[in-house]
């Protein structure tokens, strides 16, 4: 195969390659980066590669392509066959005008190679790493060391076992990255990470799951965990919530909030680093008792949040008992709470019995917006929309002026 380009009076703005089930064909790696090269001569400012069960167990990235001075962003997800496809990097490297890089797929596995591929960057600002096999120099250690890094987006749903028992192993990411806005990370319950975060944030979503597909997300898939496993997945949120330094608007995933409620010490728990600063809270949730002890317990140990979004992910009926919030309402507790906004309302027990919670404790609320979900529009739907509406407006609201709104 082979790849020209005629013109010699355009530069190339961008190149992509995407070349999938590459695992019995040796020569795709050296097509790949042929034409790579040439997109370089030209100055292109964007490259796009994707290969599918690479043949080789390593993907060595052309020095050209990491020294090119035009590239303004650079994505590859290359997939081994089998395995994670080992990045060589070359000894040196010099990218003045990259700001987004992503690598998918990958396995880093130096870590003086990495430290010297972030400061080839001075102008890095969006970085993406997914399903990467961290294993530097034995150890399972990401350092992103970055002054320019707006951005970073970390994902992963791969299992880590260590060979001789089978445990999860611990992997510890380092940010030192003082200009870093937003930290999304989106992994697996089970998977044991320590986070190190140096510098105050704007945004970080957590976003955690039993497993990698979404359709085996639920409430009933929780129900089946084991007593054990719900202790151990509840430390493993613990420990996020107290790695992230005064964090304005946090994000939270419904499976997060399940299993955040089984902590055996929630009630004295109390991470000081996220408490102080936390503004908009941002939380998925389904109906169940366990996410709105959760919701209650962020909202006790943040009080300054002045903003809350919950969208509630499943259709649940089954009443969630009485005094599921024991233990959580205290002093001082929503007193800056101004709005909230509820999407995806069904009209169930746990909404309610949520909403009347807020309504019930917050002094300075204004506003309350409720969208019902679509299946709403129904005649007996939109009966069931207006007891629900009666119901909430007959709650004793402890601010003396709200705005209660409904949409359907």
């Amino acid at each position: 195969m082979v790849f020209i380009f005629r013109c010699q009076y355009f530069d190339i703005q961008r190149f992509s390659v995407q070349w999938e089930r590459s695992a019995y064909d040796d020569m795709v790696e050296m097509h790949v980066n042929r034409w790579s090269l040439n997109a370089v001569k030209y100055n292109v400012q964007e490259i796009i590669i994707v290969i599918g069960q690479l043949h080789d167990s390593a993907y060595e990235i052309p020095h050209r392509i990491l020294n090119c001075k035009s590239l303004r962003k650079l994505e590859m997800r290359v997939w081994g066959n089998a395995r994670k496809a080992d990045i060589i990097l070359p000894s040196s490297m010099s990218l003045p005008q990259l700001n987004e890089l992503t690598f998918i797929g990958l396995s880093i596995s130096n870590v003086e190679s990495s430290k010297r591929l972030f400061s080839s960057c001075p102008v890095l600002e969006r970085l993406w790493i997914g399903d990467c096999d961290i294993k530097t120099d034995d150890q399972r250690k990401l350092i992103v060391d970055s002054p320019s890094l707006k951005m970073f987006v970390y994902t992963d749903h791969c299992r880590r076992l260590l060979p001789q028992n089978d445990t999860m192993d611990n992997i510890n990411i380092k940010l030192c990255a003082p200009n870093l806005k937003i930290f999304s990370f989106r992994s697996l319950l089970m998977q044991d990470y320590s986070l190190e975060i140096s510098s105050p944030l704007f945004g970080v979503y957590f976003d955690m799951a039993l497993e990698d597909k979404d359709e085996n997300e639920n409430a009933e898939a929780y129900s089946r965990l084991s007593s054990a496993e719900k202790k151990v997945y509840a430390k493993h949120m613990l420990k996020f919530l107290g790695a992230i330094y005064m964090v304005k608007a946090l994000r939270l995933s419904a499976g997060f909030l399940e299993v955040l409620s089984q902590a055996p010490d929630l009630l004295d728990s109390q991470p000081s680093r996220l408490c102080n600063n936390l503004q908009h809270l941002v939380l998925d949730m389904w109906s169940t008792r366990g996410c709105l002890r959760a919701i209650a317990y962020l909202l006790k140990i943040c009080p300054r949040v002045t903003r809350l979004f919950v969208k509630s992910k499943e259709s649940n009926s089954a009443d969630v008992g009485d005094y599921w919030e024991a233990g959580l309402l205290c002093p001082g507790m929503l007193s800056h709470l101004g709005y909230v906004r509820f999407e995806e309302v069904e009209g169930c027990d746990a909404e309610i019995k949520l909403l009347s919670f807020l309504l019930e404790n917050a002094k300075v609320l204004k506003k309350v917006v409720l969208y019902f979900r679509s299946s709403a529009g129904s005649p007996r739907r939109a009966r069931q929309v207006e007891q629900f509406e009666r119901k909430l407006r007959a709650v004793p609201a402890a601010s003396s002026s709200i705005q209660l709104v409904f949409k359907t």
